[in-house]
């Protein structure tokens, strides 16, 4: 299977990417290295240095034409998103929906896996259940699930391929591992290849 890996230089994408590779994929990471490490990289996954708005990124998943696009690329900064809400926004939902709408033209399926706890706010209860409202303190916590909403729009209107997003949390097991001193595992593989109807919610 031909898979793309958004932000795979980064900590969570770049397991991604190993445990794709042990698995015989054909593994294509996008990553502009602004906050991943080229140390990070799998040596047999091809690699393309892009930023996600860069034309150049939407050009290479036409050409490309991946069966899955595993969307891990984000500002995740919450400062940053702070002091500068227009380049959280260009990176976040530009350059999110730069990537998307060249998936429609390829029927690549979509996994985005970036919304995080910034969507919760100063949340009352540590650590926050999934099921706690949604009161972003942050640009980051705005931007990232306006895309997500992007994609269940896109999968109405204009026919994307299964977009989904993994219905557990990510950092936690990988925390919780850590602490007790156990080998990490990256168990978002359920998600690639997906069931028939793949649109999961986590809120």
């Amino acid at each position: 299977m031909k898979i793309l890996v958004t932000g795979g230089a980064g900590f969570i994408a770049s397991h991604l990417v190993d445990a794709l590779v042990d698995r015989a994929d054909d593994v294509i990471v996008i990553d502009n290295l602004s906050t991943g490490d080229r140390r990070n990289l799998n040596p047999e996954a091809r690699f393309f240095e892009l930023d996600i708005r860069d034309p150049a990124a939407a050009e290479m998943i036409r050409r490309e034409r991946p069966q899955a696009i595993s969307h891990h690329a984000a500002q995740m900064s919450v400062s940053r998103s702070v002091a500068e809400p227009v380049f959280d926004a260009e990176v976040n939902v530009l350059g999110s929906l730069n990537l998307t709408l060249a998936a429609i033209e390829t029927q690549s399926r979509v996994v985005f896996a970036s919304t995080g706890g910034a969507l919760y706010g100063d949340a009352a209860v540590i650590p926050t259940p999934e099921t706690a409202p949604a009161w972003p303190g942050s640009p980051c916590g705005i931007s990232n699930p306006s895309f997500e909403n992007y994609l269940f729009g896109l999968h109405r209107t204009r026919r994307l391929t299964h977009p989904a997003q993994p219905p557990h949390p990510v950092q936690p097991p990988f925390l919780l591992r850590a602490r007790g001193r156990l080998p990490l595992h990256l168990n978002l593989l359920r998600h690639i290849p997906w069931p028939p109807c793949a649109c999961h919610r986590t809120r």
